[in-house]
């Protein structure tokens, strides 16, 4: 296991916080919950595993979680090829020692018991292949700081929120969070629960959870650029009245793809997350990064944030308006990228079906015909069996720059001109269809 410091890891991340579960062990929740839930927690880990560079995720999330084990304890490979990396305080040599002092604190110490929270600890330390560090003191005293100045900003998201709901913060819940020194969400809950209102008690808690997940988030350099859609478990658009609700998830099928699907005129089935196995996505997640599908992709979406004027000192939690803005330069700079890859994305898929008729075509004439191990391999040994040696003599570099492009589709000249985001969007589909064939 190699443990790293937050500022070290340069590929895009996401802390991800979809296995926290106090925000599911507050409900009574029936078996078919559950298992939306969980179905809903796969989608999204396995496009933030397709789309980024690591999912960042807390160890507590990890052991305290059964969906976490159900979920990530059959695929080591999440967490050996690094696409999952836990966050782990500095004070722990490795997870079964973090597990053995939850369980003697004694505070918390049932979420920890059980011999499936040791086996996902001793999986955890065995398969691992990178953890980054962080410090408790990094996230306690900024979700206080950034929780009491989100509450008395007349201006914040959160105040917009509670406008709209008709609730107002009473002075008292102010007073009574200030004064305490360490604050976590379970004093957060109390002291809104003591002021009466349920509707005013509902949206504190939830944004509360919110800037505590993004703490957590900053501890560990993972915040992201959309980071109150992917961490609130709640719609702030609903709230404000907007309509703006830019997820990964949004982004990547309701821009990204449509996109996609707009100017190759090719379909993107919607069940594509479902059909396709941790394996795949992993696969995928390789190609993906080796590509610099990711790179692209996120690049595109820091430098459209880094554009817009936003009132929060931080630049992290965007008001409506400009969410609304973000949403239509994001569209418009996919877009562009998208138009600017078309024309090579074109003429790469020509050249691909060119060899891949010359291959039907060899096979048909040449009786001891073989499939090689590339395009430029079929056409050459096709020759050379047909007896054709000269032809191979003088065109074989002619064949070898002509073929070379439906090899891989992509040099490495400029990631701006090579069709990577086309390209990507293409394997996912041809994945997909090879799936579904097999089934």
């Amino acid at each position: 296991m190699k443990f790293v410091s937050p500022d070290s890891i340069n590929a895009s991340r996401v802390y991800f916080t979809e296995f926290d579960r106090v925000t599911y062990s507050q409900v009574a929740w029936t078996a078919a919950d559950v298992e939306a839930i969980r179905r809903n927690m796969e989608r999204k880990l396995k496009l933030v595993a397709l789309i980024k560079g690591h999912v960042v995720i807390a160890a507590s999330h990890l052991l305290e979680s059964e969906l976490a084990r159900e979920v990530l304890f059959p695929n080591p490979r999440l967490f050996s090829e690094g696409v999952i990396v836990p966050a782990l305080r500095v004070e722990f040599a490795g997870f079964e020692a973090f597990l053995d002092q939850k369980l003697s604190e004694g505070k918390e110490s049932a979420q920890y018991e059980g011999s499936m929270r040791r086996e996902m600890a001793q999986m955890l330390d065995s398969q691992v292949a990178l953890t980054v560090k962080w410090e408790v003191g990094q996230t306690s005293e900024w979700f206080k700081e950034r929780l009491l100045s989100d509450i008395t900003d007349e201006q914040s998201l959160l105040r917009s929120c509670l406008r709209e709901s008709g609730a107002i913060i009473p002075s008292g819940l102010v007073s009574r969070i200030r004064a305490i020194p360490r604050l976590s969400r379970g004093d957060v809950y109390t002291s809104a629960k003591e002021t009466g209102d349920k509707n005013l008690w509902n949206i504190v808690c939830e944004y509360a959870d919110f800037v505590y997940y993004l703490s957590g988030a900053r501890a560990v350099c993972s915040e992201g650029v959309l980071p109150q859609e992917n961490l609130m478990d709640f719609s702030l658009s609903d709230m404000v009245g907007g309509q703006t609700n830019l997820s990964d998830m949004e982004v990547f099928f309701k821009i990204f793809v449509d996109l996609v699907k707009a100017v190759t005129c090719t379909h993107f089935p919607v069940d594509v997350l479902d059909t396709l196995t941790i394996d795949d996505i992993l696969d995928l997640h390789s190609v993906a990064v080796e590509d610099r599908f990711v790179e692209k992709y996120n690049t595109i979406q820091e430098r459209t944030k880094e554009g817009l004027a936003i009132r929060d000192p931080e630049r992290l939690v965007l008001l409506m308006e400009e969410l609304e803005q973000f949403e239509q330069q994001l569209h418009e700079e996919y877009r562009r990228a998208i138009e600017k890859e078309l024309p090579r994305y074109r003429r790469d898929m020509k050249s691909l079906e060119a060899a891949k008729f010359l291959n039907a075509t060899a096979s048909l004439v040449i009786p001891a015909w073989h499939f090689a191990n590339c395009s430029k391999e079929m056409v050459v040994s096709g020759l050379e069996f047909a007896g054709l040696d000269r032809i191979v003599n003088l065109g074989k570099r002619r064949i070898e720059s002509w073929v070379g492009a439906c090899e891989h589709l992509l040099d490495r000249s400029s990631i701006d001109n090579r069709p990577t985001l086309l390209a990507f969007v293409k394997r996912i589909q041809e994945r997909y269809a090879k799936k579904m064939l097999s089934t």
